[in-house]
């Protein structure tokens, strides 16, 4: 995984979502780039990153239905999974430690979900609006 530069183009227009959005990504990169680290605690950083994500989640839930978001379940939905998937990473990183599988894992899922998700998924509450 190369380190994830912020685009502007993926801003939504909130300030605070778009502020979240780029500590996320922050988040994501020092996770991948750490994990090899002998100080580094995976585990606390991964549990870390999901409580931010929560928070994250949650905000930007309170938005779409504040105005009314007709993809609102859809998007939830979205977001239990990958609460889900960072869950079981977690766990599976408690279980068998770092390695270039959980690394690989973190880059599938955490990079390319959250920028993929970013760039489609968010941008239609950003044309909502």
């Amino acid at each position: 995984m190369e380190n994830i530069s912020w685009d502007p183009k993926w801003e939504i227009g909130n300030e605070l979502i778009d502020s979240q959005h780029k500590t996320l990504v922050k988040l994501i990169n020092d996770l991948y780039f750490s994990c090899n680290k002998k100080e580094f605690d995976v585990a606390t950083a991964l549990s870390f990153l999901m409580e931010y994500a929560v928070t994250h989640f949650n905000d930007e839930e309170a938005l779409q239905l504040s105005c009314g978001f007709p993809g609102y379940k859809q998007h939830k939905k979205m977001h239990k999974e990958l609460k889900a998937t960072v869950s079981k990473l977690v766990a599976r990183y408690l279980k068998s430690g770092s390695s270039s599988d959980l690394k690989s894992s973190l880059s599938k899922v955490l990079a390319t979900w959250l920028i993929e998700h970013i760039k489609h998924e968010d941008k239609k509450i950003a044309d909502y609006i």
